[in-house]
């Protein structure tokens, strides 16, 4: 692991757990305990300190408040910034509140110098916010950072919306990001195999002591590749024909990275690409409407048939209802 990694797997360490030993400092990172100190002289050059308490139970805390150099940012950096923040925010990001304050240093740092025109930006995102309880969120995605660090298993109360709610001890291999929901992906010893978890369904989690073996052939871009979503089943050769206008809105977007986009006449395009998860391709499909239409393979433009004649069903009993109750 690089120097710079180290640093900042030493911050998250002490950010999860608080205060901690040197000695435990260095063995979670495998490092001497004099590279623990010139980590520690890092994290202050940046700007970010680390307070010492010695005695028995002392040790290095990470101090909540951090100290901003000054920086030579463009008016356009500063802009970017806000852009950011913005969708940071409506993606409801964990970091978000964290990222505020650093944004909020900044403005301040830049009205001090008499640049006014900063709080002038102005960035809007129009999207779907999650629904979720930030700080519980923050703490579980802040341990589980560590215990990727430091390999040690993690003991989860995970509500499934198949199987309920159930205890399961999980290696965490890696975090990430999905339609404004955490996830985290790891190998689960229940179901002895590799499962996606998202951080809202974890009831309750606990950090044990007992490590596990990296694995080092687990890729993480590799498992999700191909994915339409993170659903990963048996992959499929899509074949669609879109209409216009829906055509234009699918080739503004890149779907998959294998796609095949090739335009007919009346502005209507075939969309052909490899893709796995079928639950998420279905939704997609149907979403839109008269607009489509599956080509291949046989037995999703079957199950896309069957999906809308029961969806008809439920409009015709619908209809039925409220016209004998007389609505």
């Amino acid at each position: 692991m690089s120097k710079v990694g180290n640093v900042f797997k030493m911050l998250i360490l002490l950010k999860s757990r608080g205060k901690m030993k040197i000695n435990d400092i260095a063995r979670e990172l495998e490092v001497s305990e004099r590279q623990v100190r010139r980590y520690k002289n890092d994290l202050e050059q940046a700007g970010i300190y680390i307070k010492y308490t010695s005695g028995k139970y002392g040790g290095y805390e990470y101090d909540e408040q951090d100290y901003l150099l000054e920086l030579n940012l463009t008016e356009y950096e500063i802009s970017v910034l806000f852009m950011v923040l913005e969708q940071l925010k409506y993606d409801n990001f964990i970091g978000y509140k964290d990222f505020e304050l650093i944004v909020d240093k900044i403005k301040a740092l830049k009205v001090e110098q008499n640049n006014e025109s900063v709080a002038d930006v102005k960035y809007f995102v129009k999207n779907i916010k999650t629904n979720l309880n930030y700080e519980r969120e923050k703490k579980i995605w802040t341990d589980i950072n560590a215990a990727i660090i430091t390999r040690n298993k993690i003991k989860i109360k995970y509500n499934s919306l198949n199987t309920g709610q159930k205890e399961r001890i999980v290696r965490p291999y890696a975090i990430f990001q999905y339609k404004g929901s955490m996830y985290f992906v790891g190998y689960c010893e229940l179901r002895k195999n590799i499962r996606e978890f998202k951080i809202s369904r974890i009831m309750s989690h606990e950090i044990l002591s007992e490590k596990f073996e990296r694995d080092y052939s687990f890729n993480f871009k590799e498992y999700m590749q191909d994915c339409f979503g993170i659903f990963k089943d048996e992959e499929m050769e899509l074949k669609l024909k879109i209409k216009y206008p829906m055509s234009q809105i699918i080739k503004e977007k890149i779907w998959s990275d294998n796609q095949e986009i090739i335009d007919m006449d009346n502005k209507s395009i075939i969309f052909k690409a490899k893709l796995r998860g079928i639950t998420e391709i279905k939704s997609w499909i149907l979403s839109m409407g008269q607009s489509v239409e599956v080509l291949e393979p046989k037995s999703l433009r079957e199950n896309i048939e069957n999906e809308i004649e029961e969806i008809i069903k439920i409009y015709k009993k619908s209809n039925y209802d409220l016209n004998m109750s007389g609505l």
